[in-house]
């Protein structure tokens, strides 16, 4: 048993309270303004703010590992670096590649969710590719981006022993949306990397698609005369759009506008890390035998084309709060309980109250990362 003594807590209701946090096991079982922790360890978090772990749905790799080496090692490097960044649970993203790639890192998930991570809980796999709009492939490799067929999607989904929980799909390709209502029940889709019409957009909405990957980006602009799946994101109250709030993929402006018109409850903050995040800036070989290169915090291909990010999460939250000037209620909101929702966790993770796993970050005043516990354990401490 565990008891997070004299911190911060921050519920959805109610903002932040001094109270005491009761675990047992992976649990929340109790909290109170002097909990009796008799028989506990405890921690004392005087000074500090509790909140939910963070969830990064959409990642590719950190600290020189990434999703598509499709071994434990890798997954698992990655969950010790995003646990000290504050997250408790992550979906590993596969990126556009052969088949045999793809099903080798899906099945690779499966393996790491059975053996377990040593840090942020690896929840399920997103893929990201290869049923995409080649016209927006961005930093994906056109060569290999293929239409969805119910074949692949059961290969995808055998591969990962049913754990995919998130899937890109560009609905105005041909069968995408006959791959959504089949599967809706059982995946997560997320319109992106398209062109589609507003009109289309709207539609698809309609019909199964809950999510936007990474708005604004790899996406048609917006037009006043045609609006597109960007237009038709900002206007919906039905769909989750993700974020990446690094100052370099979206304007401040738009950032901010995004969070006027959704709302943290529609807004997911993801990073799109790869494997340079947490590295000295230099040139990296990215999946597919892609060089990347990071210079000034930006990740490029050869051509200048943006190809993912160096971001983490904790940073994520503090750009929110330090330069778009979101509150941090608002930003954790946006990086925990939006996030767990979408992807159909919301049960589980995502707040601070009895019953629900206890997936903590402790930050200070300067909103850096002093503690974090994943499911009642300690996995990381500054």
């Amino acid at each position: 048993m565990l008891c997070i003594r004299n911190g911060n807590v921050l519920g959805w209701k109610e903002g932040f309270k001094r109270k005491d946090i009761l675990i047992e096991g992976k649990k929340i079982t109790g909290l109170a303004d002097r909990a009796n922790a008799e028989g506990c360890e405890c921690i004392d978090a005087e000074g500090l703010m509790v909140l939910p772990g963070f969830i990064d749905i959409h990642n590719h790799g950190a600290y020189g590992h990434e999703v598509m080496d499709g071994t434990y090692e890798a997954l698992n490097g990655m969950s010790a670096f995003y646990a000290s960044k504050g997250v408790t649970g992550f979906l590993a993203t596969t990126s556009t590649a052969d088949i045999e790639s793809i099903l080798k890192a899906l099945a690779n998930i499966k393996e790491t969710m059975e053996r377990g991570t040593s840090g942020a809980k690896l929840l399920g796999a997103n893929v990201e590719g290869p049923f995409i709009n080649p016209r927006f492939k961005g930093a994906h490799r056109e060569e290999l981006i293929i239409g969805p067929t119910a074949e692949l999607v059961d290969a995808f989904l055998d591969a990962s022993g049913g754990n995919i929980r998130l899937m890109t799909i560009a609905p105005e390709e041909n069968g995408a949306m006959e791959i959504v209502k089949t599967y809706k029940d059982r995946i997560t889709f997320s319109a992106g990397h398209s062109g589609i019409s507003y009109g289309g957009a709207v539609a698809s909405f309609e019909n199964g698609i809950s999510h936007i990957t990474h708005l604004f980006n790899a996406m048609r602009g917006f037009h006043h005369r045609e609006p597109g799946l960007l237009g038709a994101a900002l206007d919906s109250e039905k769909v989750v759009a993700e974020l990446i709030c690094d100052g370099v993929h979206v304007h401040t402006a738009a950032i901010k506008m995004a969070v006027k018109l959704k709302g943290p409850e529609k807004i997911a903050l993801i990073t799109d890390s790869t494997m340079a995040t947490g590295m000295p800036e230099e040139d990296f070989m990215f999946a597919n035998n892609q060089r990347i290169t990071v210079k000034n915090g930006e990740v490029r291909l050869k051509d200048g084309t943006l190809a993912g990010s160096v971001l983490t999460m904790d940073q994520a939250v503090r750009n929110m709060v330090n330069r778009f000037g979101v509150s941090l209620i608002d930003a954790a909101r946006m990086a925990s309980r939006t996030p767990a929702e979408a992807i159909g966790l919301g049960a589980e993770k995502g707040s601070i109250e009895t019953g629900m796993d206890a997936d903590l970050v402790l930050l200070d005043s300067n909103l850096a990362v002093r503690m974090t516990i994943v499911e009642g354990k300690v996995v990381y401490r500054a």
